[in-house]
C-alpha cells in the first residue's frame, strides 16, 4: 500500500512522545516519496531526514495539482509558509505542513468567512487557537474554504465557488470545514484546521473518508475560560486520515496549564484494553431511520464492536428530539440574524442580497419571527437536553449514532442559493444527528466505518462524557487496526506527488 508498512506505522505509533523542539536548518532534503501522516512527517524533521522546507514545498506541489478539480483553497499564503519553514520551525509537529481554516483570524492573512461581504478584509490579530497551532509547529500553505459563517452542512459559497469531494466531484464534501477535508482526503496534507458547532469537523470527516474529533466545549487552547452552557456550540479540532495524527493535533493544541478547564489528556498512542458499554441509536433524533446504506454501515460498526468484545446495546435518545431540533434550529438561526445584523451595520445602503447568500438571509428573516421569550422557552430546552445527555454516561461508556441521514449529498441538495423554507426539513433529515453533541459539550469523533455501493464513505459517530477524548482516541485506535481505513484511496488523489 502506498504508506508507511503496517508494522512501521504501529512501530511509530508512540513517536511523537519522544519528538522535541529543535532549530531546523533551511537547507531542504528531499520529503518522502510516498504519502505519509504528520507523525511520520514529524518524526522524520526529528531525525534529519528532511526538513520543513521541503514538506511545504511537496505540500504546495499537491495543492496546486488537485485544487482545481476540489476547490479546496481559495486563499493560499504559499510564500509565508516557505518563509516560516526556511526561518526553521519549532514544536512537537515541527514542519508539518497544514491547512487553516478561513473563519479564524491570522494576522496578515484574508479572513472571509466564506462571505462576499468580507472577501477584501485581512486579520489584524492572531486568535489563540491558529496561535497554538503554529506554536506546535505546523505550516499552514493556506486558508481553507467553508459556506458562508458556516451555516451549512455543504461548501458550496458564493465567494469561493463549490468545493468538490475527492471521493466524487459531482458530491458534497460536507461542511462546514469543507475546505480541509477535501485536501486531506486528496492527501495535500496529512491533517489540517476544521472546528464544529453543530457537526462542522465530523459532517466533512463522513463525507470524505476521514477522523474528525470534535473535543469538549472548553478543552482546546483559547476556549477554557468560555462558560459550560449549553448555547456556546463552537469547538475547535482538525481532520486527519490516520487517529494518531489527530491524537497528535489534539495533545498539542489543547488548554493546558492555570486555567484550563481539563487535567491536561495524554497523548493517546494506542487502543485501550478496556471493554466499553456502548449504547446504539440509529434511528433520526426526529424518529425516523437514515437511508439505508447508512442502517447497513451502522450494523457494520456494531458487529465489530462485538467482536472485539464491547457490550452494546439499544438505548433511547438521551433527549427529547421533537423539542430539542425546533430549539436548536431557532438557535442556529438567531446566529444567522447577528451574522446578517452585524454585516448591515458595515454595509449601510447596500443591498444585502449582493454580498449575503439566500440561505443566510431567509434563515436571518425567520429568527426576526422569534420573540425574547421564545428564545428563552429554547434555551431552556436545551439546557435540559444538555444535562439528560450527559446523565446517560452512568449507564454506558459510549453513545453511537450515525453521522448522517445519507451518503455524501449531492452537490445543489442544499445549496446556499435554496431558501430556508424550502430546505430546512432536507438539512435537518441530513445533518440532524451532530448539533445535540455541541448543546451538551461532551467530546464525540467521526471514524470512516464504510462506504456506500458507489463508494462514497460513511462515517459513524461516537460520543463519550465531557473530557473523555482520549477514551474515544484508544476506540478510535482500535477501530483503526481492524477497517485500515487510512489505505482507502479516492479518485483525485495528490499524495503520491
Amino acid at each position: 500500500m502506498a504508506f508507511v508498512s503496517r508494522r512501521g506505522f504501529l512501530e511509530t505509533g508512540a513517536a511523537l512522545a519522544a519528538l522535541s523542539a529543535c532549530r531546523q536548518t533551511t537547507a531542504a532534503k528531499a520529503p518522502p516519496t510516498k504519502w505519509t501522516d504528520a507523525v511520520s512527517q514529524a518524526k522524520a524533521v526529528a531525525e534529519g531526514k528532511t526538513q520543513p522546507a521541503a514538506l511545504v514545498e511537496a505540500a504546495i506541489r499537491r495543492l496546486e495539482s488537485v485544487n482545481g478539480k476540489i476547490n479546496a483553497v481559495k486563499f493560499p499564503n504559499l510564500e509565508r509558509a516557505r518563509e516560516i519553514a526556511a526561518n526553521g520551525v519549532k514544536g512537537p509537529l515541527a514542519g508539518v505542513p497544514t491547512l487553516i481554516k478561513d473563519n479564524v483570524h491570522q494576522k496578515g492573512l484574508p479572513y472571509t468567512q466564506g462571505c462576499r461581504a468580507l472577501a477584501a478584509t485581512v486579520a489584524d490579530e492572531t486568535d489563540a487557537y491558529p496561535a497554538a497551532i503554529e506554536t506546535a509547529g505546523f505550516v499552514s500553505i493556506g486558508r481553507s474554504t467553508l459556506p458562508e459563517f458556516g451555516i451549512t452542512a455543504t461548501t458550496e459559497p458564493l465567494l469561493t465557488g463549490v468545493t468538490r469531494n475527492p471521493w466524487n466531484l459531482d458530491h458534497s464534501t460536507g461542511g462546514s470545514s469543507g475546505g480541509s477535508a477535501a485536501a486531506v482526503a486528496a492527501g495535500v496534507v496529512p491533517v489540517a484546521h476544521a472546528n464544529d458547532g453543530g457537526g462542522s469537523i465530523r459532517i466533512p470527516a463522513s463525507c470524505c473518508g476521514l477522523v474528525g474529533l470534535k473535543p469538549s466545549r472548553r478543552r482546546m487552547a483559547g476556549d477554557a475560560a468560555s462558560p459550560d452552557i449549553a448555547t456556546h456550540l463552537g469547538v475547535e479540532g482538525c481532520v486527519s486520515r490516520t487517529v494518531r495524527d489527530t491524537a497528535a493535533w489534539f495533545h498539542a493544541t489543547q488548554a493546558k496549564g492555570e486555567g484550563a478547564a481539563f487535567a491536561e489528556a495524554p497523548l493517546v498512542t494506542g487502543p485501550a484494553k478496556d471493554r466499553l458499554r456502548v449504547g446504539l441509536r440509529l434511528n433520526h433524533p426526529s424518529g425516523g431511520l437514515p437511508h439505508e446504506e447508512v442502517q447497513r454501515v451502522f450494523g457494520e460498526a456494531s458487529a465489530l464492536l462485538q467482536k472485539l468484545g464491547h457490550k452494546v446495546k439499544d438505548v433511547p435518545a438521551p433527549y427529547k428530539g421533537d423539542v430539542v431540533i425546533p430549539a436548536f434550529m431557532a438557535l442556529w438561526e438567531s446566529g444567522a440574524g447577528q451574522a446578517v445584523a452585524e454585516i448591515t451595520k458595515m454595509a449601510p445602503g447596500v443591498d444585502p442580497s449582493t454580498i449575503l447568500e439566500p440561505l443566510t438571509l431567509t434563515m436571518a428573516a425567520q429568527a426576526a419571527t422569534y420573540t425574547p421569550e421564545q428564545m428563552q422557552v429554547s434555551t431552556a430546552a436545551l439546557d435540559e437536553a444538555m444535562a439528560s445527555y450527559r446523565a446517560q454516561f452512568k449507564d454506558i461508556d459510549i453513545y453511537m449514532t450515525p453521522v448522517l441521514g445519507q451518503p455524501a449529498a449531492p452537490i445543489g441538495y442544499i445549496a446556499p442559493t435554496i431558501p430556508w423554507p424550502e430546505q430546512r426539513a432536507r438539512l435537518i433529515a441530513y445533518a440532524g444527528f451532530t448539533g445535540v453533541e455541541n448543546v451538551a459539550g461532551v467530546p464525540s469523533i467521526g471514524l470512516p466505518i464504510g462506504e456506500s455501493k458507489d463508494g462514497i464513505p460513511i462515517g459513524i459517530q461516537f460520543a463519550t462524557a465531557p473530557g473523555g477524548e482520549a477514551r474515544l482516541l484508544a476506540l478510535a485506535y482500535e477501530l483503526e487496526r481492524e477497517l485500515l481505513w487510512y489505505d482507502r484511496r479516492p479518485g483525485v488523489w495528490a499524495g503520491e506527488i
